[in-house]
């Protein structure tokens, strides 16, 4: 071994909110020492001063890359380390007389850096999937809000007086919202409590209603592919696209993104019995998005109907279809993620200008693809990326084309 490969180190940090913790490991896997660094720009370059220049140092693993060491992970990468995201194992799965203890954290990670397991790229977690990652958080904290909201509205019109009562129950979602944000503020009681119900929860909902708009907007721009996918919205693409990160190539295949999402199968056979189960790990919010997509297919997709009624005979219960719909549907989401601006088929944007020169109006059209108008109406303002309804349109409006011409 050269002087030069004598001098390599390997570092493994444990991160926190206040405190980075840094271990070092020399080229025999012997540790340097063990330091304890600011989380904040001045501790990020102490600490890599301690490792030393980015050509001397093997690897940097880094426990939390897309929590208490963001940005560590972001002052690495910009100073040329080789960062790693590392698994230090948790109490219950630590080996027995190992104490918890952050230098000991520390040792680990770098001992999997020296070892070359449990090791992956950081997700890129700038740019336009750090955006929406942001845009999702508060979303999801104003729809829990107004789910908050609605629940107290509606317990307090249980014990209402019987002509308020009356009023108030039976209504839509809508109605009722309108109905009480209306309500004279100026009032007492039941009323001034209602009111201000309505108010906060009219308030929250366009507050939601921008905040996923921004998030159309943001995917448009930089993952019209996500949206093309069959069932996928907007808040379901989101999520996918966050847990592919701003650098999905640094998952090297579809089977990889699928046990990321939590949808590869794992066995659950014994004796003669030879199935899989559902995988309860996995990002969870990549996994809900998966569902909601497979079970929009089964209503509303005769090929996934077709397919269901398939695993039924095969004797297939409803979890495992959906478990395997899902799996088909990372694959597909998989390939969309690493082409993210190639769409097929027509554009939404061409419909509108197309169905108004030939004078056919929304309800026309929406009687001859035998849907409601507000679909069509939704398909032509990209509210609807539903590749298959654009394709249906676009060849229903070149066919009365051909009539007209």
């Amino acid at each position: 071994m050269s002087e030069l490969e004598k001098g390599l180190v390997f570092a493994g940090v444990d991160t926190h909110k206040d405190t980075h913790t840094l271990c070092l490991l020399d080229h025999m896997g012997r540790a340097i020492g063990t330091f304890r660094f600011a989380a904040d720009a001045k501790g990020y370059d102490a600490l890599a001063g301690k490792i030393g220049g980015p050509a001397t140092c093997v690897g940097v693993g880094v426990e939390g890359t897309g929590s208490y060491g963001a940005g560590l992970t972001r002052r690495l990468l910009e100073l040329g380390y080789r960062v790693h995201e590392v698994m230090v194992p948790g109490r219950a799965r630590r080996k027995p007389g190992r104490p918890k203890s952050d230098p000991a954290d520390a040792e680990v990670a770098a001992r999997q850096v020296l070892a070359r397991v449990n090791l992956s790229k950081p997700k890129d977690q700038s740019g336009w999937t750090e955006e929406l990652r942001q845009l999702m958080i508060a979303r999801d904290r104003l729809v829990q809000a107004t789910s908050a909201m609605i629940n107290a509205a509606k317990s307090l019109i249980v014990t209402a007086p019987e002509d308020l009562r009356s009023s108030l129950e039976g209504l839509s979602r809508k109605s009722l919202r309108s109905a009480l944000s209306t309500l004279d503020p100026a009032a007492g009681g039941i009323i001034l409590a209602l009111g201000s119900l309505g108010r906060a929860w009219e308030l929250q909902d366009r507050e939601a209603d921008a905040i996923e708009e921004r998030m159309k907007r943001v995917l448009e721009a930089n993952a019209p592919a996500l949206l093309a996918v069959y069932g996928c919205g907007t808040v379901s693409a989101a999520a996918l696209a966050v847990a592919g990160g701003g650098n999905p190539e640094r998952l090297e295949s579809e089977a990889e993104f699928a046990s990321l999402c939590g949808v590869a199968p794992l066995l659950a056979s014994s004796g003669k019995t030879e199935r899989h189960r559902l995988n309860r790990g996995g990002d969870r919010r990549a996994n809900r998005a998966l569902y909601q997509i497979a079970v929009t297919r089964m209503s509303y997709d005769q090929r996934t109907k077709d397919y269901v009624a398939k695993r039924k005979r095969d004797g297939k219960s409803k979890k495992e279809t959906i478990r395997c719909l899902k799996r088909y549907i990372a694959r597909e989401v998989f390939r969309a993620l690493r082409r993210p601006l190639e769409v097929k088929g027509p554009s939404w944007k061409d419909l509108r200008p197309a169905r108004q020169a030939l004078g056919i109006t929304l309800v026309e059209v929406g009687k001859a693809l035998n849907v409601g108008f507000q679909k069509v109406s939704y398909a032509e303002t990209g509210r609807l990326m539903n590749a298959k309804f654009l394709e249906e349109y676009d060849a229903w409006l070149k066919s009365q084309l051909r009539i007209v011409g």
